[in-house]
């Protein structure tokens, strides 16, 4: 009973850990708790290779090239 609950509460900390890493990344953060929460260390590995998404990086781009014709 006791190895049960120490999984749940391994699996709950990885699922926030992750949920938390999708909402920098601007993904889906019940996708990122889910993802945590069943394959613990390897969707934080997964997080880390994936990056943001691709809106996020778009927006990036864009708040970079207003800096730039900002200094000219």
């Amino acid at each position: 009973m006791e190895s049960l609950i120490i999984v749940l509460i391994i699996g709950v900390v990885f699922g926030f850990i992750c949920m938390s890493m999708a909402e920098k990344r601007e993904r889906d953060r019940y996708v990122g708790f889910l993802l945590g929460f069943l394959f613990a260390l390897w969707a934080v590995i997964g997080y880390t290779i994936a990056g943001n998404s691709s809106m996020k990086r778009a927006r990036l781009v864009a708040e970079a090239i207003e800096e730039l014709k900002a200094k000219k």
